[in-house]
């Protein structure tokens, strides 16, 4: 009986981690900014991320922003002339980079319970925090 108890212990620690790691990566979907709850209102006021396997894309602004992907494998993709993006899982945060020929900007999206953040660093206004609330599909 006690090797049946630690047995089911050790199942349900394993199960509600695996459940803990794919709820943080769940970042798919159109997202409003939450500009109280942000260190800055100086954001877009939507997110709109999908997600495959092998890549993902968003739009900042509205839903028909241009799209920017980004190959999840960290391998570079040409947008445009002047714009490369890449981005990478680092265990439960996807760091996605965009580079031009003047800057290299990295913004990191992760969730934190219900909330997509989006953090990164401006040159003008130093480390920056974006809280978003997923938008129900429909509206």
């Amino acid at each position: 009986m006690k090797r049946l108890m630690t047995q089911f212990v050790v199942a349900a620690m394993v199960a509600s981690s695996a459940s803990a790691q794919a709820q943080s990566k769940e970042l798919a979907g159109s997202w409003a900014l939450d500009a109280e709850k942000s260190t800055s209102k100086d954001a877009p006021k939507m997110v709109v991320l999908t997600l495959t396997d092998k890549e993902f894309t968003t739009r900042f602004g509205s839903t028909t922003a241009r799209v920017m992907p980004f190959k999840l494998d960290g391998t570079e993709t040409a947008v445009g002339e002047n714009y490369k993006t890449k981005a990478v899982w680092k265990g439960t945060k996807l760091e996605a980079t965009v580079v031009s020929p003047t800057y290299t900007e990295t913004i990191t999206f992760f969730r934190e319970g219900a909330w997509l953040v989006m953090e990164g660093s401006s040159r003008e206004h130093g480390p920056l925090k974006f809280y978003f609330k997923k938008i129900p599909a429909g509206l």
